[in-house]
């Protein structure tokens, strides 16, 4: 847990985490923060921080600026952030799409060049995955480009959960990232 150490209604330091410190002259060890009540750390000025916003970083990106509220139970911790331009973050969707299907087929370029330069032929099941790989890849591309406004992009994503065996587990559908398993993963 974070802490604020407040002055005038003004935050003077974040605490990630207990620390000894010292507030007005005096010394209070680090223990303070899990033995005192709330109310007692608040009567020397130090109060229970709380992150009111977060950034996602598929729709915007962190200018680097933090503003502070406090209030009367705790310090509200807002982190400034900008949204991403929608073209430019479309044009890094579509080239990361492309370089992904290029570095899930590259391991399995070796047969097509074999069937072309000795006549050997691709299993169909391979052939199969190959071209499933190509289609998930136009499919992705394809809903980058259908997007237009910023948020509509969270939407493109599959989202994941822990299931209670451990196994990851889709809990929304989305198209980017989710690729076909190759046949030696099926």
């Amino acid at each position: 847990m974070s802490w604020a150490i407040v002055k005038n209604d003004q935050v003077i330091e974040i605490l990630n985490g207990a620390k000894a410190v010292t507030i007005n002259g005096i010394q209070y060890p680090s223990n303070i923060f899990s033995i005192w009540p709330k109310a007692d750390l608040k009567n020397i000025g130090i109060y229970p921080t709380q992150i009111t916003s977060t950034i996602d970083s598929k729709t915007h990106k962190a200018t680097g600026g933090v503003t502070y509220t406090v209030n009367t139970d705790h310090v509200a911790i807002h982190y400034e952030k900008t949204t991403h331009n929608l073209t430019g973050l479309k044009t890094q969707l579509l080239a990361e799409v492309d370089g992904h299907a290029n570095n899930v087929l590259s391991p399995t370029d070796w047969m097509t060049v074999r069937q072309v330069e000795a006549g050997v032929t691709i299993d169909d099941d391979w052939k199969t995955w190959r071209a499933s790989v190509r289609t998930q890849a136009k499919a992705m591309k394809t809903a980058i480009n259908a997007v237009t406004t910023i948020t509509d992009v969270p939407g493109l994503y599959v989202t994941y959960a822990s299931a209670s065996d451990g196994t990851m587990t889709s809990v929304s559908s989305g198209y980017l990232w989710h690729w076909p398993a190759n046949p030696d993963e099926a």
